[in-house]
């Protein structure tokens, strides 16, 4: 698609009626005249001889000042503003199909379902690794609050231990006192039997604090295994989710509101899972967004200077007889190498849902735009080695003049040089008529281009 800068070929149907109008009415002027004035030389021939024939009349309009625009048409094509092939992410067979080309689906809705049929065995298998190790948890945390009882006893066992050693110890000593102050009052026996004793109690308190750092030790321990049967939890209830998400995966569903465009599968089919590219899958459906579109069309790189974002445009659709205003959205930034356009897009609501995409539009843009500018018919307009305009003069004769012109509109061109406002230009065919022939000018009003 390539932009068309010429105005003349640029014009749009309504306003090549316009010309075609007024041309016949020019035409219609001249001919009319020149039957009358052939009609009244025969008479006069008849009556007076070779008396001059009456003159022509034909249409003219006024230079005048007025704002100009250079309007460029762009040929553009409508296109989804959003499209997906939509895949299976798990391999399987479609269980179901639940749409079919041109059907209209909201957001979230079941497209699809794919039956993987040991899927199911292993959710399972994984629920029940969570429960055994959340089992093993329970377990560790009873351990290890047995473990701590076991703490509380030995401390317990300790301090009875250390106050029988120190009652123990207090008789071995008022013993030994008495037998050293009194030789041969305690017997030996006596003496034997209290240091015996205190030994025993020595005994007792060291077997207690063994038991209190067993009992410690056994704690942590339990502490321990809780943390690493609660790590055990974390990696089975993983495994779990990541089977979840794999049944989700089973269905297939409408990320946003469109149309199905395309069906690739039908129930039964076998379908493979990812997007490995050793083993692409293949889609399920396409789904295509139509409630907005994207009219797409290249700039040539001579008119980017002159095409923003926010530029108003005219969207022109001939096929349904359809024209609307619009506003150029965006543009890519970026020049294609082999056509020296950028893609610039413009948006459309598509509420009816009149348009499709693929469907061909028109844009026009007006460009070079100027105010106040003094101002010339196009169909005034002769074109060849140079450009003319049949002027008339003062006493109603024709002159043929040379114009330069500036910007061009669809209905009218600038006058750099060549005209004043307010001169009189003839419009339409220049068949009947010549320079230097007296007229009958017959001013008339051109609609102008919208």
């Amino acid at each position: 698609m390539k932009p068309r800068a010429n105005p003349m070929q640029d014009r749009t149907m309504t306003l090549l009626d316009s010309r075609t109008t007024w041309l016949g009415l020019a035409a219609a002027l001249v001919l009319a005249t020149t039957g009358t004035a052939c009609k009244k030389a025969t008479g006069n021939e008849a009556s007076k001889g070779n008396a001059a024939a009456a003159p022509a009349p034909v249409a003219v309009a006024k230079v005048t000042r007025a704002d100009i625009a250079r309007e460029v048409v762009f040929d553009a094509e409508f296109r989804p503003f959003q499209d997906i092939d939509l895949h299976a992410k798990v391999a399987g067979f479609v269980q179901a199909m639940n749409v079919d080309v041109g059907d209209r689906v909201k957001a979230g809705q079941l497209l699809a379902s794919i039956e993987v049929p040991e899927l199911k065995e292993d959710i399972e298998r994984a629920a029940a690794a969570v429960k055994r190790a959340q089992s093993d948890v329970v377990k560790a945390q009873e351990d290890a609050l047995r473990a701590d009882e076991d703490i509380r006893r030995a401390e317990a066992e300790i301090k009875r231990a250390q106050a029988a050693h120190a009652e123990v110890k207090q008789t071995l000593g008022r013993i030994a006192g008495v037998a050293k102050e009194r030789p041969g009052l305690v017997a030996q026996q006596d003496i034997d039997t209290a240091q015996s004793k205190e030994r025993t109690a020595d005994a007792q308190v060291a077997a207690a604090q063994a038991a209190h750092s067993g009992s410690r030790a056994a704690a942590s321990a339990a502490r321990a295994a809780i943390g690493s049967v609660k790590e055990q939890v974390n990696v089975a209830e993983a495994d779990l989710r990541k089977l979840q998400a794999k049944a989700a995966f089973t269905k297939i569903v409408a990320p946003f509101e469109g149309i199905i465009s395309k069906r690739y599968a039908d129930a039964g089919d076998m379908v493979r899972g990812g997007l490995s590219p050793s083993a692409p899958a293949v889609p399920l459906v396409r789904l295509v967004h139509q409630d907005k579109l994207r009219l797409v069309f290249p700039v040539s790189a001579s008119f980017l200077a002159k095409v923003k974002a926010g530029d108003e445009v005219e969207v022109r659709v001939a096929s349904l007889s359809k024209t609307f205003p619009a506003k150029v959205a965006r543009l890519t930034r970026e020049v294609e190498a082999n056509t020296r356009t950028m893609e610039t897009q413009v948006d459309v609501l598509n509420a009816d849902g009149s348009l499709y995409p693929g469907m061909y539009a028109a844009v026009a843009m007006k460009l070079d735009r100027k105010q106040n500018a003094l101002a010339v018919p196009l169909t005034a307009l002769a074109r060849g080695k140079k450009v003319t305009v049949f002027l008339i003069k003062p006493d109603n004769t024709i002159e043929e003049r040379e114009v330069k012109l500036g910007i061009e509109a669809p209905d009218k061109a600038e006058v750099l040089a060549g005209l004043a406002e307010g001169d009189a230009v003839l419009v339409g065919s220049r068949s009947q008529v010549k320079p230097g022939q007296k007229v009958e000018p017959k001013l008339v009003k051109l609609e102008e281009a919208p």
